[in-house]
């Protein structure tokens, strides 16, 4: 990887954000030697870890809801990079979780795609991933890198722009929170017309779909293990990408 092109990761965005838990020692490790790997300079988000979250905060951002300490803890990390790429006055934002493996090809692909992003209209988000196998509609046929997307799967690897970020917050000032942060972002951001668009070719998995780690949230795919983990994601990929299925529907 040359110095050049890892560079360009860094000067695409005002700035990239890890969400982590100071406790997840191999997700950490993972995550510096991913990041060096693509010469990418981070930031950690450590803040609201899950132990560290006062009852009162908890009353003051969420609604009664089935969300546990885990999802209260991941929505309070991906608002506190809201709020970084608005106070800080920030274009836009690359704001990884911390199992993601980044394909190969990640930092050209990245380029072409913010490339593309910059004639956008403000306000968007943009999913690098492919939400445990499910791809765009229309994507094998696209002759640019973003495609509008349909519903947001996953949080795991996103850009957004500044006005995206405050639009969310704004929705906050009035509203208290009751999903997960993937779905509090594909909910929100419908409601206050921040479009979405996925890679016409996805250039990030997530380490908890595809076995490298156990999932930090999600109880059944913990019990199942990560061999059933790891033989269910790459039987998946293939069938869906060879043979079709899990498609979201682009908009139109």
């Amino acid at each position: 990887m040359g110095a050049a092109e890892a560079k360009r990761v860094n000067d695409l965005v005002g700035a990239v954000f890890v969400v982590s838990v100071r406790r997840f020692t191999d997700r950490i490790e993972h995550m510096r030697a991913e990041m060096a790997r693509f010469g990418i300079r981070f930031e950690w988000v450590f803040d609201f870890d899950p132990d560290t979250i006062s009852p009162e905060l908890i009353a003051r951002t969420f609604a009664p809801s089935d969300l546990g300490p885990g999802h209260r803890s991941l929505v309070l990390k991906h608002v506190a990079t809201w709020r970084a790429c608005v106070e800080r006055k920030l274009e836009r934002v690359l704001v990884f979780e911390d199992d993601v493996v980044l394909a190969p090809g990640f930092s050209e692909a990245f380029a072409r795609a913010m490339s593309e992003a910059d004639r956008l209209p403000p306000g968007y988000l943009v999913y690098l991933g492919c939400g445990d196998n499910r791809y765009i509609e229309g994507a094998p046929r696209s002759t640019s890198k973003l495609v509008p997307g349909g519903p947001l799967s996953a949080a795991d690897a996103i850009v957004f722009d500044r006005l995206a970020a405050q639009r969310r917050l704004d929705w906050m000032a009035d509203n208290r929170i009751t999903r997960p942060a993937d779905w509090l972002m594909r909910e929100v951001d419908q409601q206050c017309a921040t479009a979405h668009f996925w890679l016409s070719e996805p250039v990030v998995e997530q380490g908890s779909m595809n076995g490298r780690f156990a999932s930090s949230l999600d109880e059944k795919r913990r019990r199942r293990g990560r061999l059933y983990a790891w033989l269910r994601y790459r039987w998946s990929k293939w069938r869906h990408r060879k043979l079709g299925g899990r498609v979201i529907r682009a908009d139109r």
